[in-house]
């Protein structure tokens, strides 16, 4: 089953993270079930803002239609393609996925 995302947050490690700025999400994402892969089909990334290919990222998102609730998607994945090669999407392997009712926390 695909559902669709709204990307808040990414965080790279506990002292780098990007957050959604002036009411603008990260990007929109796509979560497949049969291969848990989240792969983003629109993002709104600025060019400093770079993924590497086997590290693992903190992915925080909002499902589409559910926007207004406090509930976030966490997802920890490992980024499997770093979306700079034309016809490439930036996607990432899931490897767990937390549902948090009360919003985004910084563990």
């Amino acid at each position: 089953m695909l559902k669709e995302y709204h990307i808040v947050r990414v965080r790279v490690s506990k002292a780098e993270y990007y957050s959604m700025q002036e009411n603008v999400y990260l990007g929109l994402a796509v979560y497949d079930e049969k291969d848990s892969m989240l792969r983003f089909t629109e993002s709104h990334f600025q060019a400093a803002q770079q993924f590497n290919a086997g590290q693992e990222y903190k992915i925080s998102g909002k499902a589409v239609g559910e926007e207004a609730k406090a509930a976030v998607t966490n997802f920890t994945a490992k980024c499997v393609e770093d979306g700079k090669d034309a016809g490439k999407a930036l996607s990432f392997k899931v490897a767990e996925i937390n549902v948090k009712e009360d919003g985004v926390t910084m563990k």
